[in-house]
């Protein structure tokens, strides 16, 4: 008996993903990022990395894994990026997004040179997962328009 839980990965239909992940990048002259939030299984970083260009993340650990398990392109994010955790992501990072002007002023100057980003609160909902819904009252998911 198998134990549970148990993902299964059929790897023909991940690899028919991929080749239309390959098909959009060559078309359009985007990139294509892994979000490990969604999906960070391991024994299959080796074939997607051959169809898309590196990793997005949201935490200290996730910027990390995709640095030294699928590599390529390490983005990074965090809601709340902490004092002690900031130098240890940008070394592993190759750009990273602050959630508020807050964050981009204090932590900028220890990015390194590094490409800096700053989320952006469309103030408008794609999600009925309610934590991450950027319109709900009171969400800190992004800077809001000042005004």
């Amino acid at each position: 008996m198998i134990q549970t839980p148990y993902y299964l990965i059929d790897k023909s239909k991940l690899l028919r993903n991929l080749e239309r992940i390959a098909y959009l990048r060559e078309k359009s002259g985007a990139k294509a990022l892994l979000a490990l939030k969604c999906f960070a299984t391991w024994s299959v970083f080796d074939l997607m990395g051959e169809y898309m260009d590196g990793t997005t993340s949201s935490s200290l650990n996730e910027v990390k894994l995709g640095r030294t398990r699928f590599g390529g392109e390490t983005h990074a994010y965090s809601v709340a990026w902490a004092d002690h955790e900031i130098d240890e992501a940008v070394a592993h990072a190759d750009k990273i997004i602050f959630n508020s002007i807050g964050q981009l002023d204090r932590f900028s100057a220890r990015a390194g040179g590094i490409a800096c980003g700053l989320r952006l609160n469309p103030g408008i909902s794609s999600s009925s997962f309610d934590l991450a819904d950027p319109a709900r009252p009171f969400s800190r998911l992004g800077e809001w328009e000042a005004g």
